[in-house]
Order: structure tokens, then C-alpha cells, then sequence
């Protein structure tokens, strides 16, 4: 009886000093969890605040595509707010269009929005310009960076639901500038300084 007590007790014990094993463990590995999303956070902010070193204004340049119209009536590109609402861009033809392709993830993209968020606010009252932010990803990923970056939210941003090879690229960020009847002017593939003096007086002469 006395030797079952000794070995029930001994028992015991080793399920304690077990459970304090395995709580520490998973101490530690939240704490290497936590370091590692800080340190994922640190290197973000450097490598954007690096691209943001070496931009240079865009080429404006005409695009090398097969096909530089839109077709309206036929295009697939459809997508939505973060509310939901969807739309195409039938909705917005006879507008000139600035759209760009971007992601959460993609450094280049992220280092060029705040001066696109100055190039939007230079026209976000105007009507004949249409800005489009788009990006494949999830909306509530979408909508759970947006805190992380104060540019973000003061952009027109949407979630692709369906995209259209017209608009295939190599590459993120792209972006395309569109006049009011449909003929793509510009694709840049790449990180820019959208605010440039030069993309607002080529703007303007569309307008």
C-alpha cells in the first residue's frame, strides 16, 4: 500500500513537471512567434522606405500590347469595394481611367502609395477621372492592412473578382492610364512618383 502511495505521488509529480514543460514551450514559442512578426514588420517598413529612396517618376510611356483598346462591352475585368458593391468598367466608360495593380504583400506596391494617395487627392473631386486600386487578394485582408498604412485609406481600393487579360502583366505594381475612349496610353510595370509634376500636366491633358 505504502509503495502504490510512493509510486501514485511520483505520478504526480512527472504530470507536473510535464504540464510546466510543455506551458514553457508554448511560452517560448509564442514569444518567437511575436519576435518573428516583428522582425517581418521591421524589415517591411525598411525595404519600403529603401524603394521610396531610389524611385524615379514613371516613362509615361506608350504600351508594347497586341491589343491596346478596351472593349467594354466584351472586358472581364470586374471587381468590387469593400463593402461589396460590384462593379465593371462599363460603369465608368467615357471616363479617363488610372488603374493600378497591387497587393499587401508586394513592398513596390506599398512604397508607392503615398504619392499616389497625393495624385488621387489632386483629382478625387473630379468626375471626369476615374481611380482604380485593384488587387486579387482576399477583402478581409485587404481590409486588415489597411490599419498598417495610413495611405491606404484615403484610396478607392477594390477586390478582383474576375480580371481580363488585357490587363496581364509580369508584374506588380502596374499601372495603367486609360483615355475616354478606351485606348491604353500608359502601362508602367514597377515602383513610381505618381505625384510628379509630370504625370498631373499629362493628366491634365486629358482632362
Amino acid at each position: 500500500m505504502l509503495n502504490n502511495t510512493i509510486k501514485l505521488k511520483n505520478y504526480v509529480w512527472l504530470v507536473i513537471v510535464l504540464i510546466g514543460a510543455l506551458a514553457y514551450t508554448l511560452y517560448l514559442n509564442y514569444n518567437l512567434k511575436e519576435d518573428l512578426e516583428d522582425y517581418k514588420g521591421y524589415y517591411k517598413s525598411v525595404a519600403v522606405k529603401y524603394i521610396q529612396e531610389i524611385m524615379e517618376k514613371p516613362e509615361m510611356t506608350a504600351p508594347e500590347m497586341e491589343v491596346t483598346s478596351v472593349d467594354f462591352d466584351s472586358n472581364m475585368l470586374l471587381f468590387q469595394d469593400l463593402d461589396g458593391t460590384q462593379f465593371s468598367l462599363r460603369d465608368f466608360q467615357d471616363k479617363i481611367l488610372f488603374i493600378n495593380y497591387w497587393a499587401t504583400w508586394c513592398n513596390p506596391c506599398l512604397a508607392e502609395m503615398p504619392n499616389m494617395a497625393e495624385l488621387y487627392n489632386e483629382y478625387k473631386d473630379n468626375n471626369e477621372i476615374v481611380f482604380l486600386y485593384l488587387s486579387k487578394e482576399d477583402a478581409q485582408t485587404i481590409i486588415d492592412y489597411i490599419p498598417k498604412d495610413e495611405s491606404l485609406k484615403y484610396l478607392p481600393i477594390y477586390k478582383i473578382i474576375t480580371d481580363d487579360d488585357l490587363f496581364a502583366t509580369s508584374g506588380i505594381p502596374t499601372t495603367f492610364i486609360v483615355n475616354r475612349k478606351g485606348k491604353i496610353l500608359v502601362k508602367d510595370v514597377g515602383s513610381a512618383l505618381w505625384n510628379d509634376p509630370s504625370v498631373v500636366n499629362y493628366i491634365n491633358n486629358l482632362l
